[in-house]
């Protein structure tokens, strides 16, 4: 079988069918229902916090409001459910969110956010917007971050540029952390798996005074030395070591202002891309076998002071926020130890932010309601990278080394706002635009000696764009929630710094037309809630990533796509013991216009009509929890997620396929009123699957899945 049709995935042992994977699978959710109904009648009861479905309050779209009486396809995670489902990361977060499929591999660096088909190219602008208390992380390269001390995730679906300070084509992943408060609180947890990864977990609350001034201080740390080996060098693979901590002071300055300063710090070191001939891996998923051991580390810092004035009639907040982050990556992008078949590559990144947002909004029930708002935002991006190369064994010259130095500037200005009219107490009509200007600076300094070619490039470009949105809305006599809405989506052009074309260093806008019908509704005396939405999008001047003649990577305005599908989320609470979540997305989308020359045969290809990457048709979750009181002092925890994660591509010829795949996760444990302890295990049947798989004319390489993990996990709190 050629490496062009060669499916990843596999099963980690070849003796267990993927067919009898399935059947364990459902066999083991079937149990744990039958289980939870066998209980129904016979357990005794006990008081446990639930999910209130009747008070689900986010604050996403810049107002506390009930999710479900909020227009749009948006979902929310708390802190215990995140807490019970052992989420640390938000690629495990997408996991329990219809739509939402995050690609991480190797180290921190590359967290590739797709949502209802839409993401990023390699090194290119994020496509959703990423915020945490308020704050835009404007570089995808810092979205991985520590989930700590976290109230709540709040994941909209769609363009965002009306209520957000920072623009979104895709959508908004929001992080809301856990605000100090009067209580002093302490909590400590700590986890250990069999590879001997350890990660501690501290969270201490405290008032600096009973009035208005409380601190609180959380943090972690993760340790590893790497389940994997690196046989070539006889030496562990995937280590990690990391720090992470977060600050806030609340002041409650008087009895309207509300002013809370925030200063957050990473330390991250770990090992580069894991990656590896597909069949080699596929063989082995926990070897590699690389002749240079590369590096993945990472320093931020964040600052970030937010002023809330509650006034009479109107509410205004002021948050402005300075991010730098520095990045050093090593890398041996061979994958292997051929001689004469040699690229490794390096680069030192630096990235700094600063943002300013003011934002209006009125408050009170009135037939009118509105928000507006100004932001600013200005960032600078250096970047220094070598490459050496040695193609000589497939015929394509000596050792060559390729030094560049890159310069990117950004600086955006947005008034935004959005007003909702209610005709009657049942039927609300909603409109909102966004005015945006961008503009981008670029200074290439490229020398490609191995191409010989050298790119010197100095230049501005500025993009103006009005982004309007509308929507209806209808609540029925029993409360539940009809709506439907448009919005355009946008995303600014800019340089092209990978492997820039000296030709044609630019590229273009990329604009989504995104329509949208939902249904919210609660039922059964409010202990099942449903959300359902389809949605169509159009993408136009789609900026897509093409391998030209010479083996250079430009981005360009090449494609229109069309991305249509539907998702369903739902929670039941079944008793004050007994609760259920499941979400489910079938999402169709495909090329509609798009030629490229083919990565891996280096031809020119018509890739109209072929799937988008990294989207799943369908991915789905069920997740069940219990919760039993044994004594008065004890009760008995127990958790199982289902993931299903439908087939998907790697790429835009559709030659790199995942066939779809199952994890298996379960938690059991006892829980008292001040420490719980809980066993785990996480991907239960080993199931083999692919993290990400490239092929840049030389094979298929790809980078496997966490294998079966189990562990332990102990908390404390009081």
């Amino acid at each position: 079988m050629p490496f062009s049709h060669l499916p990843v995935s596999a099963s980690r042992n070849s003796a267990w069918p993927k067919s009898k994977i399935t059947k364990s699978v459902f066999a083991i959710l079937s149990s744990s229902a039958l289980l939870s109904a066998s209980h129904l009648a016979t357990a005794d009861e006990v008081e446990v916090e639930q999910v209130d479905l009747e008070r689900i309050l986010i604050t996403s779209e810049k107002r506390t409001a009930n999710i479900m009486e909020v227009a749009s396809s948006v979902s929310a995670l708390f802190g215990q459910e995140l807490v019970d489902s052992e989420v640390n990361t938000i690629t495990e977060l997408s996991h329990l969110v219809p739509s939402l499929h995050v690609f991480s591999w190797g180290g921190r660096r590359d967290s590739n956010v797709f949502m209802r088909g839409i993401g990023p190219g390699l090194f290119t602008e994020p496509t959703v917007g990423f915020y945490v208390d308020g704050v835009n992380y404007g570089n995808n390269s810092i979205f991985d971050l520590e989930l700590v001390d976290i109230e709540r995730a709040e994941v909209l679906r769609g363009p965002q540029g009306t209520l957000y300070g920072g623009n979104s084509l895709s959508g908004v992943i929001n992080i809301v952390t856990k605000k100090p408060d009067e209580v002093p609180e302490f909590k400590g947890v700590f986890s250990y798996d069999e590879f001997s990864a350890k990660r501690l977990k501290l969270a201490i609350n405290t008032p600096l005074n009973q009035d208005n001034l409380f601190l609180s201080v959380s943090g972690s740390a993760h340790h590893s030395d790497g389940h994997l080996k690196n046989t070539y060098l006889n030496t562990h693979f995937g280590a990690h070591n990391d720090i992470s901590a977060r600050t806030k002071l609340r002041w409650l300055a008087t009895d309207d202002i509300e002013v809370n300063f925030v200063v957050d710090y990473e330390r991250f070191r770990g090992d580069s891309y894991a990656m590896g001939i597909l069949d080699q891996i596929k063989e082995n998923p926990d070897e590699v076998q690389h002749d240079f051991e590369g590096i993945d580390n990472r320093d931020a810092l964040g600052l970030s002071i937010t002023i809330d004035f509650t006034g009479k009639h109107i509410d205004f907040i002021s948050i402005t926020s300075w991010r730098d982050w520095e990045n050093d990556n090593s890398a041996d992008q061979d994958t292997g130890h051929t001689p004469g078949y040699v690229f490794t590559s390096s680069s030192l990144e630096d990235f700094e932010q600063f943002s300013q947002e003011f934002r209006w909004s009125s408050k009170g029930n009135h037939p009118i309601n509105w928000l507006t708002g100004l932001y600013a935002y200005q960032s600078e991006t250096t970047s220094h990278a070598h490459n050496f190369q040695d193609f000589s064994a497939v015929g394509m010259g000596g050792p060559t080394s390729d030094y560049s130095v890159t310069t990117k500037e950004d600086e955006s200005l947005a008034a935004f706002g959005q007003l909702d009219y209610k005709f009657t107490d049942q039927l609300t009509l909603t409109s909102g635009v966004r005015f945006h200007n961008e503009k981008r600076y670029a200074q290439l300094d490229l020398d490609f000696y191995s191409r010989g070619m050298i790119v010197e490039y100095d230049g501005k470009k500025s993009f103006n764009e009005i982004l309007p949105k509308f929507a209806i809305s209808y609540q029925t006599l029993e409360s539940d929630l009809i709506y439907s809405s448009y919005s355009k989506g946008y995303r600014a052009g800019g340089f092209d710094t990978l492997y820039p074309n000296q030709n044609k260093p630019t590229f273009e806008p990329e604009y989504s037309h995104n329509y949208e019908l939902g249904y919210k509704t609660l039922l059964l005396d409010n202990k099942l809630s449903l959300s359902l939405a389809a949605f169509y999008i159009q993408l136009k001047e789609q900026q897509v990533q093409q391998l030209l003649q010479n083996a250079t990577i430009i981005t360009d305005n090449a494609g229109k796509s069309e991305s249509k599908g539907i998702e369903l989320e739902s929670r039941f609470n079944l008793n004050t013991n007994w609760s259920l979540s499941f979400s489910t997305s079938y999402i169709a989308a495909q090329y509609k216009a798009y030629k490229s020359i083919n990565f891996a045969t280096f031809m020119a290809e018509d890739y109209s009509d072929n799937y988008l990457p990294n989207t799943p048709k369908l991915s789905a979750n069920l997740s069940i929890n219990h919760r039993q009181e044994l004594d008065d002092n004890l009760s008995l925890m127990m958790q199982v997620d289902n993931i299903f994660m439908g087939e998907h591509y790697f790429d835009a010829a559709n030659t790199m396929k995942q066939p779809d795949y199952y994890l298996l996760n379960a938690k059991v444990g006892i829980e008292a009123q001040d420490w719980y302890a809980h066993l785990w295990i996480k991907n239960a049947l080993d199931e083999y699957y692919s993290k990400v798989a490239f092929n840049f004319g030389f094979g298929v390489t790809a980078e496997a899945g966490n294998p079966r993990t189990i562990g332990i996990t102990v908390g404390t709190s009081f």
